[in-house]
């Protein structure tokens, strides 16, 4: 699937500086999302330009190339669901920012279901072998810091790339309170949100936030830093760091993810009581639907419906 590119028909290509651009700023994609695109729509004009003769330009592509392009491909549906998702930005920046008369290309294309599969949550006994395990380190600053990033991604329900880019000024303070109250989140799609904290991500924060200020060197304003470097964290350190801790405290590396502290965070409030739309909230989702896999994890809670219905002889 990597042909070389047909000299004689480059503006397939031409398009892909712009349209990064318009990814990144007008529809505000995470850098990630707007490299993955891009690798798929490159991929598919460097076949595209191999596999047909009569294709010099995008408005050339129809359904019919792309059902062939995904025959030859095999995509699993978690892909073809991008690729399908990709094509059609492209085919609307191309028809309504350069104004070319595309044709329906990726809108005939049925993207695939994907199977729904339930969150899996930490048990409270995992959670807190990792918490321990994690703050048990010889480097004493070390260990806080990374019991402070699990205790925080748990204690906020946040995804790891939002804590992670969290700067000093989104921390919030009430009056002249030291443990802060709220961080500032920019979630996808650059919207801001205001997350309160929960007691057990003030505690982390503070205690992590004391000792940044003071050994912390000087370099980024990240709340998360490398103390030596002052250096933001990134998610692969985290992921790292979470299976060194993993292998200490005995839980499956695959259940020591910073996602599955996003799943325990959202199972423990549904189990809590809280109503959905409030777990929403806090998750920033948008699709309340992803919300309700949790309640499904709640046995107890589908039990009391079912207890509700009025009983018959």
């Amino acid at each position: 699937m990597s042909p070389e590119r047909r000299p004689d028909a480059p503006s397939l290509f031409d398009v892909l500086d712009a349209f990064e651009g318009y990814l990144r700023h007008e529809e505000a994609l995470s850098p990630a999302t707007v490299r993955q695109y891009l690798a798929d729509v490159e991929q598919l004009a460097n076949w595209m330009l191999t596999a047909f003769e009569h294709v010099t330009s995008w408005e050339e592509i129809g359904a019919r190339e792309l059902r062939v392009y995904m025959q030859r491909a095999r995509p699993g549906p978690a892909r073809a669901r991008r690729l399908v998702s990709g094509w059609k930005k492209l085919w609307r920046y191309l028809e309504d920012v350069e104004g070319r008369r595309m044709t329906r290309g990726p809108a005939e294309l049925k993207s695939p279901k994907l199977p729904s599969k339930l969150p899996q949550p930490l048990s409270p006994e995992e959670l807190q072998r990792l918490l321990t395990a994690a703050r048990d380190n010889p480097i004493e600053e070390k260990g806080l810091r990374d019991w402070a990033i699990l205790t925080f991604l748990y204690g906020t329900g946040l995804r790891v790339s939002e804590a992670l880019n969290l700067t000093l000024t989104d921390v919030q303070h009430q009056g002249g309170e030291p443990l802060p109250w709220a961080v500032r989140v920019t979630a996808k799609g650059n919207e801001e949100r205001l997350i309160p904290l929960s007691a057990a991500a003030q505690r982390a924060l503070y205690q992590w936030l004391r000792v940044r200020r003071v050994q912390a060197r000087a370099g980024s304003d990240r709340v998360f830093v490398h103390l030596k470097t002052g250096r933001p964290v990134p998610v692969r350190t985290v992921q790292a760091m979470m299976h060194r801790v993993a292998l200490r405290a005995g839980v499956p590396a695959a259940r020591a993810t910073p996602h599955k502290l996003r799943h325990t965070f959202a199972t423990s409030l549904v189990n809590a009581g809280r109503p959905l739309e409030e777990v929403q909230e806090a998750l920033g989702h948008k699709n309340s639907n992803v919300t309700r896999r949790y309640a499904k994890l709640n046995r107890a809670r589908l039990q009391a419906a079912v207890d509700a219905l009025p009983d018959v002889e």
